[in-house]
Parts: C-alpha cells; structure tokens; sequence
C-alpha cells in the first residue's frame, strides 16, 4: 500500500521534469525571408477579412499569428540580400506603432479603428517593399470589395 504514493509521485516528477526539458527546447525557423514574407501574407489577407467581417476572435487570433512571425522575422533576419538593416529596425520603427493600435483596437471591438490601422500597417508594409525595391504590392483586404 505505501509503495503506490511513492510510484505516483515518482511518476509525476519524471513526468514534470519530462515536460520541462522539452518544452525549453528552441523553436527552429529555417524559412528564408521570402518563405516568411508569404505566412505574414497569409494572415495579413485573412486578418483583413476577419475585419471586415467584424469577426472579433478570428482577428485576434490572425493578429497574433502575424504579429508572432513579425518578431521571429526580426530576431533571425540581422542581415539579408533584400535588406539595408535589420529588419528589427522596420519592426520596431515602422510596423509595432500601427501593430498595437491594431490589437487595442481589436480587443475593444473598435472596427473603425482597428480598419485605420489595418490601413495604415498595409500602407507601411508598402512603404517598405518600395524603400527596398521588392517588387511586391501588399493588399488592403479592406478595400477588396470597392
């Protein structure tokens, strides 16, 4: 009888211990920019869409999604052909201004605001691919329908 606490806590830690050591474990990126450039893409369209839908936990599942691989692009990228800096530098200058008024916006259900800023990041998006010359057009999923 006192042999199964002792089995049941031993078995517990090993689990605990277990779990520890994997989940401390690095999450490897081995996408280029472009490859990166294209899942940003992927969740910029459907976020936009999310949007225009007013469909509040989608977007925000969508904004995390691309605000998650903004950060990995601007950990891993210091250096790279299509790039004159870091592009940790354009994160956190140009894209992280509109990237939190987007999620406040879309934390509160403030659809007008969140398609200001959805706009605006587009706009800023934009300005980079010109500043960089990638031949690339971000679209305003807004606009789609216009």
């Amino acid at each position: 009888m006192k042999m199964k606490p002792v089995l049941t806590v031993a078995l517990f830690s090993i689990l605990v211990i277990g779990c520890d050591i994997f989940g401390g474990a690095d999450v490897k990126n081995i996408k280029d920019l472009d490859d990166n450039m294209i899942d940003i893409r992927m969740y910029h369209e459907n976020l936009g869409d999310a949007i225009v839908k007013s469909k509040r936990d989608e977007a925000l599942w969508l904004y995390e999604g691309m605000d998650s691989v903004l950060m990995v692009v601007a950990m891993k990228f210091d250096e790279h052909r299509k790039l004159n800096r870091p592009f940790r530098d354009s994160y956190e200058n140009d894209l992280l201004p509109e990237i939190e008024t987007l999620g406040k916006s879309l934390e509160k259900s403030d659809w007008p605001a969140a398609k200001t800023a959805y706009t605006a990041l587009t706009r800023k998006c934009n300005g980079c691919h010109r500043d960089r010359d990638v031949d690339k057009v971000v679209q305003n999923w807004l606009e789609r329908g216009k």
